[in-house]
């Protein structure tokens, strides 16, 4: 039986997915243990791309091409129902481990049956500039949000009652994850965490989360360019989340036009 299975869904991701495979493979102190699956949602060059993971690795990771492009959740979910382990990491083609042991979060899973997500230290670059982590649930004040969320990260102090990891990488127990329903998958993008850390802690009462501040990982996003489709998304998959959770209409917007204001102010300062 695997002890831990990777999850990585790509997409178009060939710039990135050999060195986050090459970085992930670079940590194995699992050996047989470790279970790693791709799943593709339909990149346009699939199939060189599965050649050359097969001729790199072979039958050590399992590559799995999905029907079309339903987007983070749906892919990951392919990958969860997949996985032959208890716990499960999630994982973007564009991160790169810096500092992980595998066998350390597989034993705290095991001595404690009440864990539900284990989240990581981020990095945005080579130099070791920290990252968001985790933020602050997002029908928190604007101004919480900004200040909890930059100082939080800052200090390394996570409260899982109030905060949630980055979906970029983390790890999370399977049996939770399941009684949960999985990712919402009518989310394409964005929003997802919220979401799952929600539902996950309805579900399962007893759950908590474990941050690691020693573990690493690098998500290089500091120079993406800004995209205005990619806010639209965002809002309107936050604005989803938010009334699935009985939240009144318009609770992320205002919050974010909080955080928006509060920024704006304090970088003036």
């Amino acid at each position: 039986m695997k002890e831990l299975s990777v999850i990585i869904v790509t997409y178009n991701s060939e710039p990135d997915i050999y060195g986050c495979l090459e970085a992930l493979y670079a940590h194995n102190d699992l050996g047989e243990g470790l279970e790693v699956i791709v799943v593709d949602n339909g990149s346009k060059h699939f199939k060189s791309m599965q050649e050359e993971l097969n001729r790199l690795y072979g039958e050590r990771i399992t590559i799995l091409c999905n029907t079309h492009n339903g987007g983070y959740g749906q892919g990951n979910n392919i990958g969860i129902r997949k996985a032959s382990s208890p716990v499960v990491m999630i994982m973007n083609p564009d991160v790169r481990l810096v500092q992980m042991s595998y066998r350390e979060i597989v034993s705290l899973y095991k001595q404690d049956k009440n864990l539900a997500i284990c989240g990581f230290k981020q990095i945005v670059n080579l130099n070791g500039k920290r990252g968001t982590s985790f933020s602050m649930l997002n029908h928190y004040n604007g101004l919480l949000r900004l200040v909890g969320g930059v100082l939080a990260n800052r200090l390394n102090c996570f409260c899982g009652r109030f905060m949630y990891f980055c979906g970029a990488c983390f790890c999370v127990r399977k049996e939770f994850f399941e009684k949960a329903g999985l990712f919402d998958e009518t989310i394409f993008l964005y929003g997802e965490e919220n979401d799952i850390h929600y539902r996950i802690h309805k579900a399962c009462p007893k759950a908590h989360d474990v941050y690691l501040r020693k573990t690493v990982y690098l998500h290089p996003t500091e120079d993406r360019p800004y995209s205005e489709k990619a806010v639209q998304l965002r809002i309107q998959s936050n604005e989803y989340v938010m009334r699935k959770q009985g939240r009144k209409q318009g609770t992320y917007i205002h919050s974010e036009e909080q955080r928006i204001k509060w920024a704006m102010r304090l970088v003036k300062r």
